[in-house]
């Protein structure tokens, strides 16, 4: 269970297999997290090896209650944004590893009039967005190699993020990976403002992929 103190900084992970496996982890999420941001994962199977139910017309469909936004583990990010727009999202996530043209992907999500995000894999240093920042409203931080849920977290993005956040404390910093009670703390401290976790929030619970 996630402490009262820290429940505001989780975003629950909606990383899923199935239409079914989507309706019940909503459900979860409306009665237990019914005013957190969520966080949906999209995988192509390019960029990472998996991939996801997640077709932005699908979520669309379900009718999420929640903002939330689309984090694009993806190649080509640019040709997704539209769809997501329609889809609802609030905020587009895209890789820094996964494009060539990383200004070219962030003015397609701007023209769209929606927060701009972008991921760092754990080995690419903070310097190669820093002509970016004045652009982005907010940068994650993959704690686990992208792709898949229940790795285990590597501590030395919290070095990263603590970096980070004394250069550019005004940036919104999100941490994406092996997320736990038991480092969330360490984590907030650091500079992160948003949570993104999939165990820590479901828990026990069987969401097996159906």
């Amino acid at each position: 269970m996630i402490p009262a103190n820290l429940k505001k900084y989780f975003a629950p992970s909606v990383l899923v297999y199935s239409k079914k496996e989507a309706q019940k982890k909503l459900s979860f999420i409306n009665e237990h997290f019914p005013h957190n941001h969520l966080h949906v994962d999209a995988a192509d199977g390019k960029f990472v090896p998996s991939t996801f139910w997640c077709k932005p017309h699908d979520f669309k469909n379900l009718r999420i209650k929640q903002s939330f936004e689309a984090h694009l583990m993806t190649l080509n990010p640019e040709r997704r944004v539209a769809a997501w727009k329609r889809a609802g999202a609030a905020r587009i996530i895209f890789h820094y590893e996964a494009t060539n043209n990383p200004l070219r992907v962030i003015e397609t999500i701007q023209k769209h009039h929606l927060e701009v995000g972008i991921g760092l894999n754990l080995e690419t240093p903070t310097k190669q967005i820093e002509l970016l920042l004045d652009r982005l409203d907010a940068i994650l931080f993959m704690s686990i190699v992208p792709g898949w849920s229940g790795q285990p977290f590597h501590p030395e993005v919290i070095g990263k993020i603590r970096n980070f956040h004394k250069k550019y404390p005004k940036k919104f910093i999100i941490v994406d990976g092996g997320v736990s009670t038991g480092n969330a703390q360490k984590l907030i401290a650091a500079g992160a403002r948003q949570l993104v976790s999939t165990s820590a929030v479901y828990g026990s619970g069987n969401y097996a992929r159906e």
